[in-house]
């Protein structure tokens, strides 16, 4: 691999933070690589020397999120079903929170998510996140409650009607604990 030097870096940072602007403003399905390209300043052809397409620079602009929540889906791993949900339900919601910029993004793709590679590792944390929240060996309407409280709390951090941060979490802290119930103690 090639030797990165300050300028690639920040033809890249460039590249990146632009991309996501768009990404949220336009959407990722309306948004080319040719629109990256012009909005970083720079042409196709350098957005395609450091991404291999449109889905890479969204991986791109998508990792550091995606390594916070795989880092809260092993944290909670290593905790009994109960100490797991309880870490799940206030890390994912501050995470959600924090983020929310980035959901109307993820939304954008969720129905086609599964088939890029570039998102097999977030689609799987994503199902074991679901899985933590659930309770470990949940019956099968237990998962889908779980399913349609991240995904009530995505809609919400996508659109939060004027609610600041802390209300927002408090919201999605609260509504994860009416939904689901505490796992049972072994």
């Amino acid at each position: 691999m090639a030797e990165t030097s300050p300028a690639r870096e920040r033809t890249r940072r460039e590249i990146e933070q632009q991309a996501m602007a768009l990404f949220a403003s336009k959407g990722y399905s309306a948004t080319s690589l040719q629109d990256i390209a012009t909005a970083a300043g720079c042409s196709k052809a350098t957005v395609l020397y450091h991404f291999n397409g449109k889905a890479a620079v969204l991986a791109a602009v998508l990792a550091p999120s995606q390594q916070a929540l795989k880092d809260v889906v092993a944290e909670a791993s290593q905790l009994p079903p109960a100490e797991a949900q309880e870490l799940a339900i206030t890390r994912f919601s501050a995470l959600a929170v924090e983020l929310r910029g980035l959901i109307a993004v993820l939304q954008d793709v969720l129905p086609t998510m599964e088939e890029m590679p570039e998102f097999a590792d977030l689609v799987a944390d994503g199902i074991e996140l679901t899985h933590i929240l659930a309770g470990r060996g949940a019956d099968r309407l237990e998962q889908e409650i779980a399913k349609f409280a991240i995904n009530g709390l995505l809609g919400e951090c996508r659109h939060p009607d004027g609610r600041s941060d802390e209300e927002l979490r408090e919201l999605c802290d609260t509504a994860f604990r009416r939904l689901l119930r505490p796992p049972p103690t072994p």
